[in-house]
């Protein structure tokens, strides 16, 4: 041992000048401490990522492990839960542990508690609504740019879907969420959907809020109308600011329907 308090093992990094001997200066930081199951974790993640544990492969037991890396048991779970975590392996029902492809959906499911407690700070309703109207609005502009004939028959099939839900508050809440999201899988990137079905969840209780307001099914279906008309259009213009003001009035409704009983 050291006899270095956890404290300074784990002090910030400082940056230190050394000069070289033509008299040019270097910038080091000091080296930060890190627990032994961080390093394990890391040293997994690099065999995945340079292919030598391609997608599929199954990793040694823990036993084997904590032979291979000589540190106890506790260090190896952690590890395997960070990996896990961030979508680099899996646990199969068998128990197996299997190398998987990290995906947005495990990127975005990290930040789901960070979110959160934003959206229970002060401001953070605005600030997620602000973020969504713009992230939505360009969504709908790249819908209008590249959406095929099957995108468009599609689109037009979850808008008559929405449709018909009038009446059923619970029925038209899952139409609209899935008539968002097949104008955001429009172009097939996958951090768009995952984006999208992230914010959805955040964003629920919103959704669900605003639906209590009068009218406002009806006021979101015509919007969703415009919306598919400009994207059937292949009018970038027009599905953005469609897609602007519907969710500028979501905001509104929003507010209105804090008031009202559940």
């Amino acid at each position: 041992m050291t006899g270095k308090t956890a404290v300074e093992s784990q002090r910030a990094v400082r940056p230190a000048q050394q000069q070289t001997r033509d008299g040019s200066q270097m910038l080091f930081t000091s080296i930060k401490r890190r627990k032994v199951h961080q390093d394990v974790a890391e040293q997994i993640e690099n065999q995945i990522l340079s292919g030598l544990l391609p997608e599929g492969a199954s990793l040694p037991s823990e036993r084997n492990l904590m032979e291979a890396f000589d540190v106890g048991r506790p260090a190896i779970r952690e590890a395997l839960l960070l990996l896990q975590r961030s979508g680099f392996i899996r646990i199969t029902n068998g128990g197996r542990t299997v190398v998987t492809r990290p995906t947005a959906a495990n990127l975005l499911e990290q930040l789901s508690g960070s979110a959160r407690y934003l959206l229970s700070s002060e401001g953070g309703e605005k600030a997620f609504q602000d973020a969504r109207r713009i992230f939505e609005s360009a969504i709908a502009r790249n819908a209008a740019e590249l959406a095929t004939d099957k995108d468009i028959a599609r689109l037009g099939e979850y808008l008559k879907i929405n449709r018909e839900a009038l009446g059923d508050m619970d029925a038209f809440e899952r139409s609209d969420i899935a008539f968002h999201l097949a104008l955001a899988e429009i172009g097939g990137n996958p951090v768009f959907s995952a984006l999208h079905a992230a914010i959805s969840e955040w964003l629920a209780l919103q959704r669900h809020i605003s639906l209590r307001v009068p009218g406002v099914a009806l006021c979101a279906y015509r919007s969703h109308e415009e919306i598919h008309e400009a994207v059937a259009a292949r009018n970038p213009e027009a599905a953005w600011h469609a897609m602007d003001r519907h969710l500028k009035t979501v905001a509104q409704q929003f507010e209105q329907g804090k008031g009202r009983p559940a």
